[in-house]
């Protein structure tokens, strides 16, 4: 109705015109609590908190029983009564500068004055050394590897010239491809820059120039080219290896695509990131101009087992047009996402859906170091029934009129019932994960790359990164020193080697243990034991209410 309209006056247009006005009123509303918490999501992608980690409030108390006064004053008296000590830290072997590294001696004496004892008269010997170290830095530097060939002749009969045969690259160590100008070091300091410190080519361009030579953009591509040729069995070696598993995590991210077909123009592509689970420790990326099902149908092939996906994955049927070969598992994670984000717009249900996310997770912790078949058997004894009980409060929370379908908490409701299929198989097989997290934490190390480099500029380039992910990743998950590994790898294919398992990053670790980068371990397994132990705690505050 226009502003100018003039006003109905029987009683049945008045009705009408309220309810149109209602109903307008109502829309409007819940648009405007869509955008709020649009807005809001915006602000704290930007500015806020990214962690998921949910704090306990009040409006989780609703979840427990009240503990009773008495238990309260306990738990009071015992906290109150808790001894706190303080100790300090003291520098440990690990912290001292490594044996091996060259050193620098510069010796400080007493002035030559100074030496003479102040009652005989004679010069003091020494008697000991204080020591203190200071680590410095000298920027890497380059050399030219000269191969020399002295030619041989007669001067008499002048029968011909002979001359030494080149070396073969594994002897000399020289290049990846015959007859390039540029060694394997070269060739590693591009990968590693590129793909595992996430430096475009043009900053790896200065890199070497501080070095004093200027290797331009085009040769670099060249040796990564190159390079990527050379590894490609051995990736594929992994991806056999990984689809003879029986779990496959899978997840994907987009990238920008240049079209060469209009220049200046880009698209989207996607790269896509298979983890295998411990039995099959590999991480393999490959490369898909579009989203579509036959990108990850044609890398499966003929997989027969547990795919760990997100929900595009269950709904498009990405990983299920296999006639019963591939089965998905949902990720828990995507569908707590939902509730975690609706916190603002219902706390109280979305506070109780996280309660139950809390459970199954404190259980998952405890089955963290089980085998599969006792991860089973916790997973059915204590899993399994709050599964079925928050399954009957999803249900209860659809029927209710309070609940807004197109509201933050419906939306996440709604997601979690649509998913419960393909969300409960993890608790019928002890070699499932409950969800896809370890997928999303080893794809971002291609998004981090993804904000420095840009965009990919063409599909080759595309098949290149996957392979070169594929290596650098999957060496990383072993701990291993990435130049260690990857000199020996490059120079040891060039040199034709075909045992390709001994190049498998688990099976180099065993070989190499004095390549392992103990102090990543050390900060993991102090990560997990600091985690281990805040759950614990929280596990028996709760047991107390």
């Amino acid at each position: 109705m226009s502003p100018n309209e003039p006003l109905p006056t029987d009683l049945e247009a008045c009705h009408a015109l309220i309810e149109q006005q209602v109903e307008t009123g109502q829309r409007l509303a819940r648009d405007n609590e869509r955008l709020k918490f649009e807005i809001e999501q915006l602000k704290r992608y930007i500015y806020g908190r990214r962690s998921e980690r949910h704090v306990e409030d009040e409006s989780q108390l609703t979840l427990f029983d009240e503990p009773a006064a008495e238990e309260q004053t306990d738990a009071t008296t015992e906290l109150i009564e808790e001894e706190i000590t303080y100790r300090r830290r003291k520098r440990s072997k690990s912290d001292r500068f490594p044996e091996n590294l060259p050193r620098q001696i510069q010796t400080i004496d007493v002035p030559q004055e100074e030496r003479l004892c102040p009652c005989c008269g004679e010069e003091m010997p020494v008697i000991g050394t204080d020591a203190r170290e200071r680590l410095e830095y000298v920027p890497p530097k380059l050399f030219v590897h000269e191969l020399r060939y002295p030619k041989r002749a007669c001067c008499k009969c002048k029968a011909g010239v002979k001359i030494a045969a080149p070396p073969r690259p594994d002897q000399d160590g020289s290049a990846i491809t015959p007859g390039s100008r540029y060694g394997v070091g070269v060739t590693i300091q591009i990968m590693l820059g590129k793909y595992a410190d996430h430096l475009p080519l043009y900053r790896l361009e200065d890199v070497f120039a501080r070095a004093g030579v200027v290797i331009p953009r085009s040769t670099q591509v060249g040796l990564l080219d190159a390079a990527a040729d050379l590894i490609a069995p051995l990736t594929d070696r992994m991806k056999t290896l990984l689809l003879q598993g029986n779990v496959i995590g899978m997840d994907d991210t987009p990238v920008r695509l240049q079209d060469l077909g209009m220049p200046g123009k880009m698209r989207t592509a996607r790269m896509w990131l298979a983890r295998g689970r411990d039995e099959t420790p590999y991480n393999v990326f490959f490369f898909h101009e579009s989203r579509e099902r036959d990108g990850p149908a044609k890398f499966l092939g003929d997989y027969c087992g547990w795919v760990t996906v997100d929900a595009y994955g269950v709904n498009d049927g990405v990983y299920l047009g296999s006639e019963g070969r591939i089965r998905a598992s949902c990720c828990h994670t995507h569908a707590r996402r939902k509730f975690e984000a609706a916190q603002s717009n219902d706390p109280k249900r979305a506070a109780r859906a996280l309660a139950f996310y809390r459970q199954l997770y404190d259980i998952e912790d405890r089955a963290q170091d089980l085998t599969h078949q006792e991860r089973l058997d916790l997973r059915i004894a204590e899993s399994r029934p709050i599964l079925d009980e928050f399954n009957a409060w999803l249900d209860l929370q659809k029927s209710d009129s309070h609940v807004l379908p197109k509201s933050a908490i419906g939306g996440a409701v709604r997601y979690a019932l649509n998913q419960w299929k393909s969300l409960v198989p993890y608790v019928t097989d002890g070699s499932l994960p409950i969800d896809n997290n370890d997928t999303e934490r080893d794809l971002r190390r291609l998004t981090i790359g993804r904000k420095n480099w840009l965009f990919l500029g063409s599909p080759a380039a595309g098949e290149v990164a996957a392979r070169m992910y594929t290596l650098i990743a999957s060496a990383s998950r072993q701990q291993l020193d990435l130049w260690a590994y990857l000199d020996d790898v490059l120079r040891r294919l060039a040199g034709g080697e075909a045992d390709l398992d001994q190049l498998l990053p688990e099976r180099w670790r065993e070989a190499h243990p004095e390549s392992i980068r103990t102090y990543r371990q050390a900060e993991q397994e102090a990560r997990r034991l600091k985690t281990k132990a805040r759950r614990a705690r929280r596990r028996k505050l709760a047991s107390r209410r």
